[in-house]
């Protein structure tokens, strides 16, 4: 599919294409008034509360003060601890590699992470990083990148010694100045430094499957993994229940391989009672069983055939049903309809995929979903006729394929 190339008029061809098999009378009729939609009706499925950490009780350690961890992550400093990992995910997707190699972004969070942990090691059981003289302070001189240009006493003063630590300093929110003047004077320097405990979805152990990052854990596996972090952006847009489901039946292995595919598509899933809710609800299930290949009453396998037919391409066109109103599930959900328009509106070539940049991909296809108009009697509403859009369409493109289906 070539929605990224093709411009909206393309989709608009195909689906009329389909109309064009429909009954007459159903093209003629006057469109009703826009329905109020709310948010249950804007989706097939219940919506998901958040991060869903309120009933996660296990944490995972981040090594150092969680101030500095976010300065260096990009993330804001008013948010919960509950947050923290999937914002981390999240900016790791956005902003952590370019043409597969990690950015500068994800270089320098790195390098903080180990910086924090010397300095963690330094600060000892206590938690706290103690300077009351020279001697005292050259061990944390050396981690934070920085040497004294003469001893201590009035006139001391800090000179960088390695220009990538002394930068992690600054940027991470070092008190550099107050340890500075420390040394010019015989006060003591006390800092607190301390590792933060944050929530983490399910168990921490069950994120480590590189056996690389097995001693350093979530947040780790998180900065080094691009499909861990994808996929853990998107497990945390689920709800709850929907995701322990998938997370216990699939597991990690499974749900890794369509990290990308989840994270576009993937919040709209939802599992109630043992069964996928579909757009269309219960009448729809049987189309939905015979369009994806498995029955939405088996959820581990009819996600599993979701995420992986088409590249990505029928778990995008089940995310923009379920976003549509009711009214229009209905229609697109209808027998022999909901096969039919998936045909039209993913077209025979399916490149390229759906996944394969940061965004998703060209909304057309939502897009002409949600605008479509349904009248009374459940049927489309085409401004003029159907004819009169084939006439259009013949004389405001050079395309052959349209040329021909006119």
């Amino acid at each position: 599919m070539k929605s990224l190339r093709t411009p909206s008029v393309f989709l608009l061809c195909g689906f009329l294409c389909v109309l064009a098999a429909l009954p007459e009378n159903a093209l003629g009729a006057v469109p009703p008034a826009p329905a109020q939609r709310s948010g249950s009706e804007a989706s097939g499925s219940p919506q998901s509360s958040g991060p869903n950490g309120s009933s996660r009780a296990e944490q995972v350690v981040i090594p150092g003060p969680l101030r500095s961890f976010l300065r260096m992550a990009a993330i804001s400093q008013k948010i919960t601890p509950e947050e923290v990992l999937p914002l981390l995910a999240r900016n790791v997707v956005m902003s952590g590699y370019q043409n597969g190699k990690p950015t500068e972004f994800l270089v320098l969070v790195n390098w903080y992470m180990d910086q924090a942990r010397e300095l963690e090691a330094l600060a000892g059981r206590g938690g706290v990083i103690h300077v009351s003289n020279c001697e005292d302070a050259k061990p944390l001189l050396v981690i934070l990148g920085y040497r004294l240009q003469q001893s201590c006493g009035p006139d001391a003063a800090l000179e960088t010694a390695d220009a990538n630590r002394a930068f992690l300093t600054i940027d991470s929110g070092f008190p550099l100045a107050d340890l500075e003047e420390t040394l010019r004077s015989s006060k003591s320097f006390d800092i607190p430094y301390a590792s933060t405990k944050v929530s983490v979805l399910y168990k921490s152990s069950d994120w480590v499957l590189n056996k690389k990052n097995a001693n350093r854990g979530v947040v780790d596996s998180i900065l080094r993994d691009p499909d861990m972090a994808r996929l853990y952006w998107a497990m945390s847009r689920m709800d709850t229940e929907t995701g322990q489901f998938l997370w216990h039946s699939l597991g990690l292995k499974k749900l890794i391989l369509g990290a990308a595919v989840m994270d576009f598509y993937g919040s709209q899933i939802s599992i109630r009672s043992g069964r996928v809710i579909v757009p269309g609800g219960v009448a729809a299930e049987s189309a939905w069983k015979d369009l994806v290949g498995a029955s939405p009453r088996s959820p581990a396998e009819f996600v599993s055939k979701l995420l992986a037919k088409d590249s990505g391409w029928m778990a995008s066109y089940f995310d923009t049903l379920s976003r549509v109103s009711q009214t229009q599930q209905a229609y697109f959900t209808a027998p022999r309809h909901l096969q039919r328009f998936y045909d039209a509106l993913r077209g025979r070539d399916i490149t390229p995929i759906p996944t394969k940049h940061s965004f998703r991909p060209d909304p057309a296809l939502f897009l002409l979903e949600a605008r479509l108009q349904i009248d009374p009697n459940g049927q489309p509403h085409i401004p003029g006729s159907i004819d009169v859009w084939k006439e259009v369409l013949c004389h405001k493109t050079d395309s052959k394929l349209i040329r021909e289906w006119g």
